[in-house]
């Protein structure tokens, strides 16, 4: 067998359907044989690496270049290509998995990729995820050499990154069968923010201190159930209405679709009623979705203004936990929490209402003023600066 002679071939440039056949396709066919291959779309831009063995000399160099030239033409990609010699992998390996999640801000990756550095752990892959104020960033690392004992290792980044509101977690067998592994997003206030609260205010003339006495308190509960009292009668059609005028930032969009991508299940335990919820449960293809439940007449297709009591959403983590652990099979230390903690923007799960929608159904006397007090306080609990 022929000694490989490999190239690594790279384009970049604008995302769009069919860019990997029209790269791969003429390489092949012109008998380049493509022994690894990675791609990926970061914020619409599109990237692909390619190792190409022209050992059996079916392709030569010069080929390759014309025909990456004729690519990159085609595509509108910039497209370049290096010969490079294969570094002999090393057969006593010690690979560590890191999981970095929690609260986005700068310095996250800079600071736990300086300390590997600092310690001879050597990062040989790595992926991360930034959207809606999330950051998750997995890194396998060669711990063969490291200048102190693993577990030292592990504590130091624990250490550091928990300065930072980063969670580390870490995985030292089949690093490359990742556990399984659940994200738990726990919402307690509102999903909209109070410029949102207040348009909708202005616009149906609702009394703000009324609005406030209404919901006051932090007892979701009872906060559910002022809510629930104001639908009572609502048709089930204007609640589906009114839902489809809530509809999921792309930002959210991106990071749930990456987060499953990465083999992540996906949970939300909120404070908000169960129809919303769901709604978001769908829309995002969330795993799971926990509200606080309502009542309905499936018969008259109304709601019922009374809550399930078995159903209690963020009001209730025990059970939430309790559900996700018998469902999923993982334990406690499986399911990382991203908690609101009184941000003013939910993390991770973020929404925009079209007002378009919600208004129409208010000034068309489809929603009342009581209905559209509850439906303000089915999103999660309200808050008022």
């Amino acid at each position: 067998m022929a000694k490989q002679q490999l190239y690594i071939v790279h384009g970049m440039g604008s995302d769009a359907v069919g860019l990997v056949g029209r790269i791969t396709a003429p390489i092949a066919a012109a008998g380049g044989n493509i022994v690894d291959l990675r791609q990926d779309v970061l914020h619409g831009l599109f990237t692909i690496y390619l190792v190409v063995d022209l050992s059996d000399r079916q392709l030569e160099p010069a080929s390759l270049q014309t025909i990456l030239a004729e690519i990159s033409e085609d595509t509108g990609l910039s497209v370049t290509v290096n010969q490079y010699t294969p570094v002999a992998r090393v057969s006593d390996k010690k690979s560590l998995l890191m999981i970095l999640i929690g609260r986005d801000q700068p310095g996250i990756i800079a600071t736990s990729s300086k300390m590997l550095g600092q310690y001879n752990a050597n990062i040989e892959f790595a992926q991360t995820i930034g959207r809606e104020g999330i950051f998750l960033m997995e890194l396998i690392t060669d711990v063969s050499h490291t200048s102190i004992p693993v577990d030292n290792l592990k504590r130091a980044v624990r250490d550091n990154m928990q300065e930072l509101d980063i969670a580390a977690i870490f995985q030292e067998e089949q690093v490359f069968n990742k556990r399984k592994r659940v994200i738990l997003f726990q919402i307690s206030s509102t999903f909209f923010d109070e410029a949102t609260i207040n348009e909708i205010i202005s616009q149906t003339g609702i009394d703000k201190k009324e609005l406030q006495a209404t919901f006051a308190g932090n007892r979701a509960l009872s906060l559910a159930t002022a809510a629930a009292d104001r639908l009572a009668g609502l048709p089930i059609d204007v609640i589906e209405t009114v839902l489809s005028a809530v509809i999921p930032t792309e930002g959210s969009l991106e990071l749930i679709q990456t987060l499953k991508v990465m083999g992540y299940k996906i949970a939300l335990a909120s404070t908000g009623l169960s129809f919303f919820t769901e709604h978001l449960r769908h829309r995002l293809d969330l795993d799971y979705a926990f509200g606080i439940g309502l009542e309905v007449d499936d018969d008259q297709r109304t709601v019922m203004g009374n809550l399930l009591p078995d159903e209690r959403g963020a009001d209730d983590m025990n059970t939430v936990l309790t559900r996700l652990t018998a469902s999923e099979k993982v334990t406690i230390e499986d399911i990382t929490i991203i908690a609101d903690k009184e941000e003013h923007t939910t993390p991770g799960i973020r929404v925009k209402l079209n007002l378009d929608v919600l208004l129409d159904c208010f000034n068309q006397r489809i929603v009342s003023r009581e209905n559209m007090i509850g439906l303000l306080g089915s999103f999660g609990q309200l808050r008022f600066d």
